[in-house]
């Protein structure tokens, strides 16, 4: 006893330490995994927030540029090292920024002037460095020529440079020789339409003129595209070599040609001409009367980048949309929606890129507005009165105000303005579209592509699948769980139940990639035959099942155990043979030869593929496991003295195992359904491979979906670190995140409260 007592004390001792180092190991991985997801919501949650920043708009210089006349188009080059200007009398000026001349090694220099928080200051007693001039060329002789700005990094200017005549120029920008990182200008006249046009043969001094010069259309070059107004209203449009000429009833006040040169808007006082101008005959496509619109005269009118969109700016500072809707079938302008950024609002720049606006009011009031996310991005007194000209620089990272010459360089940051809470969240009404609508369509070839960033459609399809699996696996598993845990015999289901688990095993993407290549094409080619088996199999099961029950009672207690299975197998698989042997007789008789033709043409309804029917196959396949084994332990760990003591007071098996056992096990039942839900929400290999990924809305099982982690497998490879486009995918994974854990709260939640209720059983 001398030897055996402190040895037993050690032991103790020792399993104590045991048990402590357990408990504080496991103590401090719980807390380990608090801290990861803590850290990965953070640090989602910073990637975000910048997308709803207000943009800012800080002086950042101001300087003088000689130069005859006032202004009326401005702009720089891509680099932002030079500005220039076309004046009232048709003199070119071009002018490199003072800090770019004068102190080019110290890049910093553009933080030092701290000035914008005194813009009430008159400018008369402000000092302006003066702007090296590079380039200044006449090139018109009138004193008020008519003129036109295509404005591009490298724009087109089309100036009346005798009456009647039209030359056309090209400034563009090149490197310097000498000095790699400085930018030189080059002004070249360009023959786009054969030389000088002689607009007027009898030589009638022009009032308006517009200019497009489009690159290409579908890889197709496009005539350039020039219309002009004489003094006696006489519209001439030129279309490469191909002149035709229009009489006006009234003055023309603006034009206005979109980029592609296919539409030409016409403004004369309350009314609204649209031109056709894509044949060798224009057309008037329709006439608009703006007296009654937004209850306020129109001043002004300018098109957003891409030329699809026309602003027009009314009297007392609303902004309207514009932009052609299909109505019965034919393109009709359309007043799209209203902004409210100023009262008087005076002039206004459109972005060369984006779908942004700047406006100045009456008072001074600049404002920032992106007409899609309907969001105006930025509102101060910036001015003491209204600039002659306003522009943004090409990369809309500053924008230039001039008055009387002397310039103002406001520095712009505003990276993200196509994202609001309503771009992302609510209905919007897209170029092109004929109503509001959620879409996500994050890129395009055009570099003027107006961004579709709603979340909505890949929300809308991450719980379509996960609905759709689940309506697949839940019957299936728990009802598995159900027999193989309760009806089944000990020893078959030793082998049922590994078995069953092994499959979880399988690779996602081996599951994935026999739904496309495989799945899809074969229920696209046996269309009929799998609603049948839909349909069949409930019903041959429970009538199998109501047969069975036909059978006297000492007749099933002679057969062995689990007979049941030895006949629903070779039923199922009769049932599965014998409707994919009758499908395509039911395609000839009844569905014209082919179901899917039938489906699409007939009945009205998509069909894509690979679609929700085949991706909710797949993944419920992938789901069944993971639900089936969880459920099973929970049914089985049923203590046994319940069941026992229901069937000893006369319980049937059915009645004990609906009112004892299932809610007996219903916290692991719920637990096994979620962890299901939660496996079908974030799967992505799947999703990816069995769907088309078009991100649409629509319950219809035969059109495809698009699933937040499906999306950002797809886009994040391609999206710019810091973009819009990159952002919003971090945005969809912290909804991910969140969804997931939403869920689980709200399972461990409900679980605890099935517990507690039905702890006494």
């Amino acid at each position: 006893m001398t030897h055996s007592s402190p040895s037993l004390s050690d032991t103790k001792r020792a399993r104590r330490l045991k048990d402590k180092l357990t408990r504080q190991t496991v103590r401090f991985g719980g807390v380990m995994v608090l801290v990861t997801l803590l850290l990965l919501f953070f640090y989602l949650l910073t990637v975000v927030i910048p997308l709803f920043h207000q943009a800012s708009v800080t002086l950042s210089e101001r300087f003088s540029v000689s130069s005859p006349g006032a202004p009326r188009f401005v702009g720089a080059d891509n680099r932002n090292q030079l500005v220039y200007s076309l004046d009232e009398t048709g003199v070119l000026t071009v002018a490199r920024r003072p800090r770019q001349s004068s102190m080019p090694q110290q890049p910093q220099q553009p933080q030092q002037p701290q000035q914008p928080q005194q813009p009430q200051q008159p400018q008369e007693k402000t000092t302006f460095p003066q702007a090296e001039t590079v380039l200044q060329r006449a090139l018109s002789t009138l004193s008020d020529p008519a003129m036109s700005w295509a404005q591009a990094t490298a724009p087109f200017i089309a100036v009346e440079n005798a009456p009647g005549e039209v030359g056309v120029w090209q400034l563009r920008f090149g490197n310097d020789d000498q000095a790699s990182d400085a930018v030189i200008p080059q002004l070249s006249r360009i023959s786009a339409f054969g030389g000088p046009v002689t607009v007027d043969a009898n030589r009638q001094p022009l009032d308006k003129i517009a200019l497009a010069i489009p690159d290409s259309l579908h890889g197709q070059p496009i005539a350039p595209v020039l219309a002009a107004v004489t003094a006696d209203n006489q519209l001439m449009i030129y279309r490469g070599q191909h002149k035709t000429s229009f009489p006006l009833s009234a003055p023309v006040n603006q034009l206005a040609l979109s980029g592609d040169g296919q539409r030409l808007f016409i403004r004369q006082h309350h009314t609204l001409s649209v031109w056709q101008v894509n044949n060798d005959m224009p057309i008037k496509r329709e006439r608009l009367d703006l007296t009654h619109v937004n209850d306020s005269s129109v001043v002004n009118m300018t098109l957003l980048a891409g030329g699809r969109s026309l602003i027009l700016q009314h009297q007392n500072g609303d902004l309207t949309q514009w932009f052609d809707v299909l109505k019965s079938g034919e393109p009709s302008l359309t007043n799209v929606r209203t902004f409210s950024p100023g009262a008087g609002a005076k002039i206004i720049a459109p972005e060369l890129h984006r779908k942004s606006v700047a406006t100045v009011d009456d008072t001074g009031q600049l404002s920032l507005v992106h007409v899609t996310s309907e969001k105006q991005r930025h509102f101060d007194k910036r001015f003491t009165s209204v600039p002659e000209a306003l522009a943004f620089a090409p990369r809309a990272n500053a924008l230039m105000a001039v008055t009387q010459n002397q310039w103002q360089w406001l520095a712009v940051d505003n990276p993200h303005p196509e994202v609001s809470l309503h771009s992302l969240w609510q209905k919007v009404w897209y170029e092109g579209y004929s109503s509001p609508q959620y879409v996500w369509q994050s890129t395009s070839a055009d570099d003027s592509f107006e961004a579709k960033l709603s979340v909505v459609p890949v929300i809308f399809g991450t719980l379509k699948v996960a609905v759709v699996a689940l309506l697949f696996a839940v019957p299936m598993a728990i009802g598995a769980a159900i027999y193989t845990a309760y009806f089944m015999s000990s020893g078959l289901r030793r082998w049922v139940k590994p078995t069953v688990e092994t499959i979880e095993a399988l690779p996602t993407v081996i599951i994935g990639f026999l739904a496309g290549l495989w799945l899809a094409p074969w229920v696209e080619a046996h269309i009929a035959s799998v609603f049948m088996l839909l349909i069949l199999i409930p019903f041959v099961l429970l009538g199998l099942s109501a047969c069975w029950r036909m059978i006297p009672r000492y007749a099933r207690r002679r057969l062995p155990d689990n007979a049941q299975i030895l006949v629903i197998i070779p039923v199922l698989l009769l049932v599965g043979t014998m409707a994919v042997s009758l499908g395509p007789w039911i395609e000839q008789i009844w569905l014209g030869g082919d179901a899917r033709q039938f489906i699409t043409h007939e009945l009205g309804i998509g069909y894509d593929q690979r679609n929700a029917l085949v991706v909710g196959i797949a993944m419920g396949f992938a789901v069944v496991p993971t639900i089936f084994s969880i459920a099973e332990d929970a049914i089985f760990s049923v203590p046994p003295h319940l069941k026992q003591g229901a069937l000893a007071l006369g319980a049937t098996h059915w009645q004990t195992l609906m009112r004892v056992v299932l809610l007996t096990a219903s916290p692991g039942i719920f637990s096994a359904v979620m962890m299901g839900l939660g496996r079908a929400v974030g799967e992505t290999m799947i999703v990816l491979m069995a769907t088309g990924n078009t991100p649409i809305m629509d319950w219809n099982l035969l059109e495809g979906l698009r699933t937040l982690s499906a999306n950002i497998a797809i886009e994040m490879p391609e999206s710019e670190v810091g973009s819009s486009h990159y952002r919003v995918l971090f945005l969809t994974a912290f909804i991910l995140f969140v969804f997931t854990f939403v869920f689980n709260t709200l399972a461990e939640l409900v679980r605890q409260r099935l517990r507690d209720k039905y702890s006494h059983l």
